[in-house]
């Protein structure tokens, strides 16, 4: 061993590195191993979600090489870990202050000078931010009063709309039923009925307007009273006044085993006869009357718990807790008729029982329910010779002079053609192969001296009236499926829209609307449509765009009036599908460049009306969320107002108590479904907003956390 000069031991060195092997690394660490990563203390969000390694710098090296904003929890893990649960560690009151003045901030941001001095102004007076956020974000929504005025003008004199209202009048009204003055956007777009207690809104308290009313269940209530001073526009009304005194003669105990009373099933039955009914007539009033009071053989327990499932749908729009006695309805004929379809005779009783049954199961969202009942009234259907092919004549001349079930069979056949061809639209497919076999009922029909006409016979005769012109219609409409969908005259003048015209009147003008669209949508996106010109119009600018937008037009000055003129009662579903096409349509305007901005004051107009129907129907709720998810993919609308809009729906609809089914197979995307049918329907869309709001809480929850 090598001793150094003082006779000590000298320090060995290590070999020396053959010259191929590099030397130690930066970090002083061999290549061998692993480089360590510097600790940091805190990561952040992104980094976090998807497990990366963050290095902690203000924009951390992995979001600047993703180019998205690098943002930091204000709370680490282990400190908020530490943190006692339930501990509040900030003001909750003026956390949510400062979120309106956030709000405040951002809007603006995006508004003009005029609107963001106005605003600054309002500030230094006192006036409360929520109220000015809610005042701007909503700001442009509804129509200006110029284009209200301009609405009663007719178009250019060149356009094919002007073209359109000279020669069909009728079906393109010239100008606007509604007057400006007359018009209050912000009671147009509230929907009344149904309040959440304010003095506690976790608590989900509903209530309605002052009303003594015996209840369902025959216990005397009297409810409290909000919003007094609303507009009696939207204020609910129950039925004027009796349908027919003969109701008050039923024993309805003697029909159903559901417990209500019957002075409900009287209330029911006054508003189905004067709302529902002429729209779908299946049956003659009287002649069901009748047999309601066993003085014929028109009625079965069937038939009368079916239409109660149906109608009770109807009156949640006065009573919200009807849905859910409509649905005990509904369970009561499917146990029925489970029970006794094999001795059931086949008669038009059970035929206008399945009809309702199936109407209420789409209305409930119950797809497969809904094709059960469609099919089992398409066997019936040909048993009792209600339809034929179409080599087959009608038989006889006229149905004035045939007997009272000849007559029954006549204006069945008619009102459930007319059902499903609208039906049809909606699902884009056709359920009916061929029409009925016999002449359209009515057109026989005439009235005596004119002073001898009671008010029975005008309602006779206006009913009469209205499935004659309906069935007419469906005529075409049948032809024109026929030809979209593959193989499987003049109104009269009292039809016509006017200042007193009966809200049956304008849903038979909506169908045809909905017609035109269904008929046109398809040429729009079609290249070289713009310079198609359509040979029957004289005018130079006769394409499909302008087709479809007169009635886009058209749809919307009739819906406004519907909404501006009808009580809430008068709501039907037999009207959502001039919603859903309406909705449709104002939401394809974003897109175009220079387009008005009332598209928005519109789209809201078709959710509110949607908020009055989703009290009776499951359908309706579903169809919201895939309008909301519409509204969202187009970025016309923001997540917490969405989530807002929807939870609004939910609590109006959680009184009623219906299982999840598999839904009804309908159609909400319009125009998707020209290129992208499965993502068109309500379930696809429905999904695709609940997921939205999933990710939405997600986030929120990982900003919190």
């Amino acid at each position: 061993m090598p001793f150094d000069n003082h006779g000590r031991p000298r320090t060995l060195l290590p070999l020396p590195l053959p010259d191929n092997v590099n030397g130690p690394h930066i970090d002083g660490e061999p290549k061998g191993r692993k480089r360590r990563r510097p600790y940091v203390s805190k990561a952040c969000d992104s980094c976090r979600e998807k497990k990366n390694a963050c290095d902690g710098r203000p924009t951390c090296s992995q979001c600047l090489r993703r180019g998205i904003k690098c943002e930091y929890r204000m709370v680490s893990d282990g400190v908020w870990k530490k943190v006692p649960s339930g501990t509040q560690l900030v003001d909750k009151e003026e956390a949510d202050s400062n979120a309106e003045a956030a709000d405040l901030l951002s809007i603006l941001k995006t508004v003009s000078d005029r609107e963001a001095l106005d605003a600054l102004q309002l500030l230094r007076t006192g006036s409360d931010p929520a109220e000015l956020c809610s005042a701007l974000r909503h700001r442009g929504v509804a129509p200006s009063p110029t284009s209200i005025d301009s609405a009663d003008l007719p178009p250019e004199q060149l356009s094919l709309e002007f073209e359109l209202m000279m020669n069909h009048p009728i079906a393109y009204h010239i100008g606007s039923l509604i007057q400006p003055s007359s018009m209050d956007s912000d009671i147009l777009l509230q929907s009344s009925g149904i309040y959440m207690n304010v003095t506690n809104p976790a608590a989900a308290v509903y209530e309605i307007r002052t009303r003594p009313y015996l209840s369902p269940f025959g216990v005397r209530q009297q409810l409290g009273c909000i919003g007094s001073g609303a507009s009696s526009i939207t204020g609910l009304s129950p039925p004027s006044k009796l349908f027919n005194s003969r109701l008050l003669s039923v024993d309805i105990s003697k029909w159903t085993n559901v417990p209500i009373s019957n002075e409900f099933s009287i209330k029911v039955l006054s508003l189905y006869f004067e709302v529902e009914h002429p729209l779908m007539p299946l049956f003659d009033v009287d002649f069901f009357l009748e047999g309601l009071l066993g003085n014929n053989q028109f009625c079965s327990c069937l038939l009368v718990n079916a239409l109660f499932a149906w109608a009770s749908l109807k009156y949640a729009t006065v009573d919200p807790e009807a849905a859910a006695i409509g649905y005990a309805f509904y369970e009561e004929s499917k146990k029925l008729w489970a029970r006794d379809k094999e001795t059931t005779s086949t008669t038009i009783c059970t035929m206008a029982a399945l009809q309702y049954m199936s109407v209420t199961a789409f209305a409930f969202g119950a797809g497969a329910e809904h094709e059960k009942y469609l099919g089992e009234m398409s066997d019936m259907a040909e048993i009792l010779e209600l339809s034929g092919s179409d080599l087959i004549m009608p038989r006889g001349t006229g149905i004035a002079n045939e007997s009272s079930w000849e007559l029954a069979r006549a204006q069945m056949a008619w009102a459930i053609f007319n059902c499903l061809t609208l039906f049809s639209m909606q699902l884009r497919k056709r359920i009916v192969e061929y029409p009925p076999r016999f002449p359209i009922p009515g057109s026989s029909l005439l009235l005596g001296p004119h002073n001898l006409i009671t008010q029975e016979d005008k309602r006779r005769f206006y009913q009469a009236g209205l499935l004659r012109e309906n069935s007419k219609l469906s005529l075409i409409l049948h032809d024109m499926l026929r030809v979209m969908y593959g193989p499987l005259a003049t109104p009269q003048f009292n039809l016509a829209r006017g200042d007193d015209c009966a809200h049956h009147t304008l849903v038979l003008h909506m169908y045809y609307h909905l017609a035109v669209l269904n008929l046109m949508r398809p040429l729009t996106r079609q290249s070289g449509s713009a310079t198609m010109l359509l040979r029957p119009f004289a005018s130079d600018k006769a394409n499909p765009y302008a087709v479809h937008a007169a009635s886009v037009n058209q749809l919307k000055n009739i819906v406004l009036y519907y909404r501006r003129t009808y009580p809430e009662p008068l709501f039907s579903l037999f009207w959502h599908s001039a919603l859903l096409y309406l909705a449709n349509a104002v939401l394809q305007e974003v897109d175009v460049p220079g387009q008005n901005t009332e598209w928005h004051f519109y789209f809201r107009l078709c959710l509110t009306c949607y908020r009055t129907l989703c009290s009776g129907y499951r359908l309706v709720g579903e169809i919201v969320q895939s309008l909301l998810s519409m509204a969202l993919k187009k970025g016309v609308m923001g997540a917490h107002e969405a989530a807002a809009m929807m939870k609004d729906f939910e609590i109006r609809g959680k009184h009623r108590r219906v299982p999840d089914q598999k839904m009804v197979s309908l159609v909400v995307d319009l125009y998707l479904a020209m290129t992208d049918p499965s993502a068109a329907y309500v379930e696809a869309l429905a999904q695709s907003f609940r997921q939205n709001q999933i990710h939405g809480r997600e986030q929120v929850g990982e900003r919190d956390g």
